[in-house]
């Protein structure tokens, strides 16, 4: 299978690797054309373009846009849950052809990609243990949580130090590839939706292990040797503010 992603990271991004990684690990085999927009708005004024380009030009066999629900996409009022801001893309895929339609689907984290991470006890625990200091690392409800990058951060400094906080492009592949199985992912419904559309089954299981990854483990360690500065965000597409700014249903009680 070609799997395109189209993704709010920069390119060799903690987006693009994980999520590349844990495509080997579900679908052995698979081969993964990454397009790296750089920051959240570009994906809702430029996501749906990238993807059509994957289908008919790349020849991908899916395609998954895929996006942060935190930081919030800006409009009036801003969008608090994925269909909301799903319903932007959406939009704008019904204008391509279906059988291209066909072939992209969105896939929204809530809240994070460290989400996934902190699920998995035992996989942050192994990254910051060494072989003279064993961490324990704890978090309950992990869906819950609304900040995982911060728990991350702040488990990282209690473990290394102050000055030694989570650094995602060098620590996120590492951790990925430190998680055994989908076990505790799979609790999480962000990664639940990613591993059925790529195998049809929101429970699949890892068929490789991490050591599938080694080669995105060393891109990533040599990408954080040099810090790039970020371009200026894009501003979100109007459509996107009229769409937020309509008024949501109340839910029956």
């Amino acid at each position: 299978m070609k799997l395109g992603l189209v993704l709010e990271c920069d390119v060799g991004g903690p987006d693009e690797l994980v999520l590349t990684c844990f495509a080997r690990r579900l679908v052995p085999g698979t081969a993964v054309d990454p397009v790296t927009l750089g920051d959240k708005p570009s994906i809702f004024s430029k996501g749906v373009e990238a993807a059509q380009r994957l289908v008919e030009t790349n020849g991908c066999d899916l395609v998954l846009i895929v996006w942060d629900l935190k930081p919030f996409l800006e409009g009036p009022p801003p969008a608090t849950h994925c269909k909301h801001e799903a319903e932007v893309l959406r939009q704008r895929l019904a204008a391509l052809k279906p059988a291209t339609r066909d072939k992209i689907r969105l896939l929204c984290l809530t809240w994070e990609l460290e989400t996934w991470f902190i699920a998995d006890e035992k996989a942050v625990s192994a990254h910051l243990s060494t072989d003279a200091h064993k961490t324990k690392f704890k978090c309950s409800k992990p869906g819950d949580k609304t900040d995982p990058k911060a728990i991350l951060d702040k488990a990282c400094k209690d473990a290394r130090g102050n000055s030694r906080g989570y650094e995602d492009f060098k620590e996120a592949i590492r951790i990925a590839c430190e998680i055994e199985n989908t076990n505790k992912l799979q609790a999480i419904p962000s990664f639940g939706r990613f591993a059925e559309l790529l195998t049809g089954n929101s429970a699949a299981p890892f068929q490789q292990s991490g050591d599938v990854c080694k080669d995105l483990r060393y891109g990533a360690a040599m990408m954080g040797q040099a810090g790039a500065t970020p371009p200026p965000p894009t501003p979100a597409p109007p459509e996107a503010a009229k769409i937020l700014a309509k008024p949501r249903q109340k839910r029956r009680k």
